[in-house]
């Protein structure tokens, strides 16, 4: 371990390390050893990390192992990496058909949340890089995800959503977006026509897995200077093959 003064965070993702090394568990003199800690500070934090459900402790021996939120959170983690890591062929391939940047989002405290994206020389200017999100009420890929959300969880998002005017196009308003929603909801796709940033337009339709759940929503983003709006629907069908195509994968692989 590193002598340099650490924080209390960096301490207890020590001990979390620590007790990944030993799934058997490990006492609070062997998890003191192996961080290079005071066995006072050790078993102050590792109080802390049971109360928190990071930690679980064993009192027949007193030793300690990975609690459940540990675990939580890497199946969370698990299954974003996984349906990024599925989808990108097939996203790579339709950007390579249309021309454009493809991105794939998820449902995130009230955002479109990217989680991959996959561009082409031609890109200029399409933000949601991945890690980045972006509203739900002016973008194709927040529309597609409000649209799959049943009345109470869609009402609970929106209380969230603040309707901010990003461009003279966007939706600014609950009526108008609830009326756009059974529009997307009934054509199971959504449109962004420079609602969110000036000068771009996209498309974007749901991913469904085998039980029909809706895992997040597929786009492709483009230019309005280049691609006119008719084009962009005229993509619709390969999008929609795109989505089912990483949809049959993602079932087949349910991380």
């Amino acid at each position: 371990m590193s002598s340099e003064p650490q924080g209390m965070l960096s301490k207890g993702l020590a001990l979390l390390t620590a007790l990944g090394d030993h799934p058997r568990g490990a006492t609070v003199t062997d998890i003191s050893r192996a961080v290079d800690l005071p066995v006072s500070t050790v078993h102050r934090l590792l109080h802390t990390e049971v109360d928190l459900g990071f930690v679980s402790f064993e009192p027949s021996n007193k030793t300690y192992s990975l609690g459940v939120r540990v675990f939580e959170l890497a199946n969370k983690v698990s299954g974003v990496l996984s349906l990024a890591e599925i989808a990108r062929p097939t996203m790579r391939q339709l950007s390579v058909e249309t021309g454009e940047t493809v991105q794939l989002a998820v449902l995130s405290n009230s955002r479109a949340l990217f989680i991959e994206k996959v561009g082409t020389e031609q890109a200029i200017g399409i933000r949601g890089s991945v890690g980045e999100s972006e509203p739900l009420h002016a973008t194709s890929t927040g529309k597609v995800l409000l649209s799959q959300l049943d009345e109470d969880r869609l009402a609970t998002t929106l209380d969230a959503v603040s309707f901010d005017a990003w461009t003279p196009r966007t939706l600014t308003d609950r009526a108008g977006l609830l009326a756009e929603l059974h529009r997307v909801r009934a054509d199971d796709f959504a449109t962004a026509n420079e609602e969110f940033d000036p000068g771009v337009r996209a498309i974007g339709v749901p991913i469904r897995n085998g039980r029909g759940e809706t895992k997040a929503a597929l786009c492709i983003s483009a230019p309005a200077f280049r691609v006119p709006q008719d084009t962009l629907l005229s993509w619709l069908p390969a999008l929609r093959a795109a989505a089912d195509s990483i949809g049959v994968r993602l079932s087949l692989n349910p991380a």
